[in-house]
C-alpha cells in the first residue's frame, strides 16, 4: 500500500478537486466556444455559419464530449464524496445532540485507507479523462481516465453502504440501543 499513498487524499478534498476540475472544463470550453462565435459572426459569414463550422472541428467535437462526460460524472462523484466526508466528521448536526456520532458509529474508522485511495483514483481519472482529450485527443485518455474512476467508484460502494446503514439506523427506534447517549453539561 505504500506504493500507492501519492495517490490518496480525503472524500472532502476529493470533493473539492472534483467540482473545481469541472468547473474549468466548463470555463474551458465556455471560453473557447464563445470567444470563436465571436470572431466568426464580427466577420461576414455570420454566427449560424459559425456554429456549424465549430461543430465539424474535431478538436471541438472531442473537447465537448470530454467535458460532458466529465460533467455526467461530477454532479454524482460530488455528492457521494460530500456525504463521506460528513459521515466521517461525527457533527452534531447529522447525527443530533443524543448520539455519539465520531465515524465510529458509521463504522467508517477502519475504512479510512479505501475511502483515501478511492478518492484518489476518483479524482485522477477524472482529470486525465478531460484534461488528456481536450490536450491529446481522445486515445489512449478515455480508457486512462475512465479506469481509474471505475475502480475508485467500485471501492467507494461498501462504504456507502455502511455510511447510508448508519444514517438508517439513526432515526430507526430499534437501533437506538446501538449508539451511546451523550450527556451534555448543563
Amino acid at each position: 500500500m505504500d506504493a500507492v499513498h501519492w495517490i490518496e487524499m480525503s472524500a472532502g478534498k476529493a470533493a473539492l478537486a472534483i467540482f473545481v476540475n469541472a468547473l474549468a472544463g466548463k470555463v474551458y470550453m465556455s471560453s473557447t466556444r464563445a470567444s470563436f462565435k465571436i470572431r466568426e459572426s464580427l466577420s461576414s459569414k455570420g454566427l449560424m455559419k459559425a456554429a456549424g463550422k465549430m461543430m465539424k472541428d474535431e478538436e471541438t467535437v472531442v473537447a465537448s464530449k470530454a467535458q460532458l462526460n466529465n460533467s455526467e460524472y461530477s454532479g454524482l462523484l460530488c455528492a457521494a464524496l460530500c456525504f463521506i466526508h460528513i459521515s466521517q466528521q461525527g457533527d452534531e448536526h447529522v447525527c443530533g445532540p443524543d448520539f455519539k456520532c465520531d465515524g465510529t458509529a458509521a463504522g467508517l474508522s477502519g475504512m479510512t485507507s479505501q475511502i483515501e485511495l478511492a478518492s484518489g483514483l476518483i479524482v485522477l481519472g477524472s482529470i486525465l479523462h478531460l484534461w488528456g482529450q481536450i490536450l491529446w485527443g481522445p486515445f489512449p485518455f478515455q480508457t486512462l481516465g475512465g479506469l481509474p474512476r471505475y475502480v475508485g467508484m467500485f471501492l467507494l460502494v461498501p462504504v456507502l453502504q455502511v455510511a447510508t446503514m448508519r444514517n438508517v439506523k439513526q432515526f430507526d427506534p430499534s437501533y437506538q440501543a446501538k449508539f451511546e447517549t451523550v450527556t451534555v453539561p448543563q
